[in-house]
């Protein structure tokens, strides 16, 4: 069953996209970590282009979050000074992104810069969660080292939950607002461990810091990615939201019963997989030619994209809000259904 994704300009299976989005947002709730490591590479290998890659995978996150950061919000995890240091320095890094991309769009090589991203950051990061699961021991003294260096630092400010140089909310901000607009990924990946490791935060203090932060930076590099690159299409987000939402749901139930050591296991052979896909995409395969804007003037949703990209961009913003709010609804109730049958099962096991 094949759908038109209009301002791609690429038609795919329909089927295909939910079920990824489904493996991707399983993933994410049994590993803790953001999609779009996993969704983005696997996106352009079915020949979505990388800038609406990109863009796209910004903007589903903006409904992805909602629900988390509402939670989060409720229980008091997040540190609205510290947070808004790092939202506006996730724009500074997310806006030069942005322009990076476009730069790079433009002269033809922004495909082979992101995918390269993907291939080397991704293998540096699967061998460092190898490494992690070996060696402990030398992995606390490198700690002590780094909180040395972390405490030195000037500018030291009070924050709800620790006392810091601003320097390093800033760096952390600037730097996940950077990778976000050129890659597509989530703050789960940055901001988490940049916090647990480099503040000293609690996770699920991280975690809520990670979702504020997050939900401002994608609304706003959502709108930047859609008024500039043209690079952000509203029926794919949909889908991928819809089934990452319910994946989710899944992943985390499975993820309470398998114990921590596993899950970085499978976490790091799942990293270092992607990455080596994305260097085989990079050497060995063509990029597919890219839609004319004769060709996205034909659609009436590319048409306006193209000739109302502010307009476009907002409601893109809007809908993925809206949207993130009633499925975060039906897969909570969901999630409540699945621990209650859990529970069930383990009552008839005794």
């Amino acid at each position: 069953m094949e759908i038109f994704l209009p301002v791609a300009g690429v038609e795919v299976n329909i089927i295909c996209i939910l079920l990824l989005g489904l493996f991707v947002g399983f993933l994410s709730g049994l590993l803790g970590i953001g999609g779009g490591i996993i969704l983005n590479p696997a996106l352009i290998k079915l020949g979505v282009p990388p800038i609406v890659t990109v863009g796209t995978s910004v903007a589903q996150m903006v409904g992805a979050t909602v629900s988390g950061f509402i939670s989060h919000l409720k229980l008091k995890n997040i540190d609205l000074k510290m947070g808004w240091i790092m939202v506006f320095s996730g724009f500074l890094g997310g806006a030069f992104g942005v322009l990076i991309a476009n730069i790079l769009e433009e002269a033809g090589h922004f495909r082979n810069f992101v995918l390269s991203l993907y291939a080397f950051y991704l293998g540096f990061t699967g061998i460092t969660m190898f490494l992690d699961v070996l060696k402990k021991k030398k992995e606390e003294k490198k700690q002590s080292r780094l909180k040395k260096f972390i405490n030195s630092l000037p500018f030291k400010i009070k924050f709800a939950f620790t006392e810091i140089s601003v320097l390093v909310p800033i760096f952390i901000g600037a730097f996940a607002g950077f990778l976000a607009a050129i890659m597509g990924v989530g703050g789960g990946f940055v901001i988490i461990p940049a916090l647990i490791y480099l503040a000293g935060f609690p996770v699920q203090k991280a975690v809520g810091m990670s979702l504020f932060q997050m939900i401002f930076v994608t609304a706003f590099l959502t709108y930047f990615h859609g008024t500039i690159n043209h690079g952000v299409d509203i029926v794919l987000a949909i889908l991928l939201m819809i089934g990452s939402s319910f994946g989710a749901v899944f992943g985390s139930a499975i993820g309470q019963k398998v114990s921590k050591e596993k899950l970085k296991f499978v976490m790091a052979c799942l990293v270092s997989a992607v990455s080596v896909m994305s260097f085989y995409q990079l050497i060995f395969e063509k990029p597919k030619p890219k839609i004319s804007l004769e060709q996205a003037l034909d659609n009436p949703i590319s048409k306006f994209a193209f000739e109302n990209p502010h307009f476009y961009s907002i409601l893109v913003i809007v809908i993925s809000l809206v949207l993130g709010f009633i499925i975060s609804s039906l897969t909570y109730r969901l999630k409540v259904y699945i621990e209650i049958l859990m529970e069930k099962q383990k009552h008839k096991n005794d």
